[in-house]
């Protein structure tokens, strides 16, 4: 067997057991029957919605914002480690079987997740266009191929020198997704195959001018440690996840909102928290999780929808938050502190709930428009600080008991 295909395959053997070990964690938490009940719930609640929404809602565009991300969010998993920019560099040359393999297993397990966002958004297809929809298949087979396209042109961007020609290629990727999804929903296969073509044409005639390299190991390794670090922060919200490494990013002028932490002995971990959320991949998360939900947000215009989606994305930034009190719980320096321990977990749930706060009056502004304000619309923030409040007030109880034992 070539040596490149077969360390692809030790690796993602590795990484599947891997997966699978901190999956079993997440389902005995009931993560899967949260996920099961909150399944159930929205598709009810879809169906009153969609039996309420006029002739006049733009249903092309909001499927088109819905399913574009689906699209377009393309990582390569590459599985690469530190060492290879070493040892695995010098077989350049005969190492294509092993990025072939990352193309494969990327384009399986994201396939799934246009699966669901093809047949979600089916309903709402067909409500608004009834007989003139395309067929379910025939829709799916040309997400699928969106899918694999942009995943090639995320391998081409990957290969690109400067960091500016990436950026704006992945935009001009997002804006090709979005033209060819816009397209099939609102005008027809034949419509959506001519944006898809050109589109196709265009990015590749780019690609092919600009200067690359043949595999950009620094970037593909950079872009791996970011997914791996992002899958173990989720799966750290069930459990110590060991291996999760810890990335530290400047972020110098979001660093200087802790400076305003008046300089006290009971403030010390609630300054190191704050530090560690705005300077760590979590942070990350939650921009993205508020940017998705926000762009959303701006897409609906019936107000129990727009409650809905308002709250789940409030839990799931709840569950992410979770994760900031399990930082530095091995570091040797905080317990050198002569500062009460207790004060460790009381700090770290205080900074979640202001970044949950944060994110609550955030979500509440596309609410603001006429097409879907509601007055009640604005006691959801109200109700997302309470919950928020309630679940930190307990944590701190929980924890000053445990400190008496």
């Amino acid at each position: 067997m070539n040596p490149a295909k077969a360390l692809w395959k030790k690796r993602l053997a590795a990484h599947i057991r891997t997966n699978a070990r901190y999956t079993v964690y997440a389902g005995q938490s009931g993560f899967f029957l949260f996920v099961l009940a909150v399944f159930l719930a929205s598709s009810y609640m879809y169906g009153k919605v969609l039996e309420r929404l006029p002739d006049t809602f733009p249903h092309a565009l909001v499927i088109s914002c819905i399913v574009t991300p689906f699209l377009a969010v393309s990582p390569i998993r590459t599985l690469l480690r530190e060492a290879d920019l070493i040892f695995l560099v010098p077989m350049e040359a005969r190492i294509g079987p092993y990025f072939r393999g990352a193309l494969r297993y990327s384009f399986l397990t994201q396939s799934f997740a246009v699966l669901l966002a093809v047949f979600t958004v089916m309903p709402l297809y067909r409500h608004g266009f009834g007989t003139d929809a395309a067929a379910p298949l025939a829709v799916l087979a040309f997400a699928l191929a969106l899918k694999f396209a942009n995943l090639l042109g995320a391998w081409l961007e990957s290969s690109f020198v400067r960091a500016e020609y990436r950026a704006l290629f992945r935009l001009t990727r997002w804006l090709a997704d979005a033209a060819a999804v816009y397209a099939l929903y609102r005008f027809g296969l034949i419509a959506g195959l001519i944006a898809f073509a050109a589109a196709a044409a265009i990015m590749s005639l780019w690609a092919f001018r600009t200067r690359k390299l043949v595999v950009n190991w620094t970037y593909l390794r950079l872009m791996e440690t970011r997914h791996r670090t992002t899958l173990l922060l989720f799966f750290n919200s069930f459990v110590d996840v060991d291996e999760l490494p810890n990335r530290v990013k400047p972020r110098r002028l979001l660093a200087r909102l802790a400076k305003r932490i008046p300089l006290r002995q009971p403030n010390a971990f609630l300054y190191l928290y704050l530090l560690t959320l705005l300077r760590s991949e979590l942070f990350g998360i939650l921009c993205r999780l508020t940017l998705v939900a926000a762009a959303i947000l701006l897409c609906l215009s019936t107000p129990g929808l727009y409650a809905i989606v308002y709250a789940l994305f409030f839990i799931v930034t709840s569950v992410q938050l979770t994760t900031l009190s399990r930082f530095h719980r091995h570091s040797v320096w905080p317990a050198l502190y002569p500062i009460p321990s207790a004060l460790r977990h009381n700090s770290a749930v205080r900074v979640a709930l202001g970044a949950k706060l944060v994110q609550a009056v955030i979500l509440l502004l596309p609410a603001l428009r006429a097409t879907v304000f509601t007055p009640w619309l604005l006691l959801l923030p109200v109700a997302a600080a309470l919950v928020a409040y309630t679940s930190t007030m307990r944590a701190i109880r929980n924890d000053h008991r445990g400190g008496l034992k």
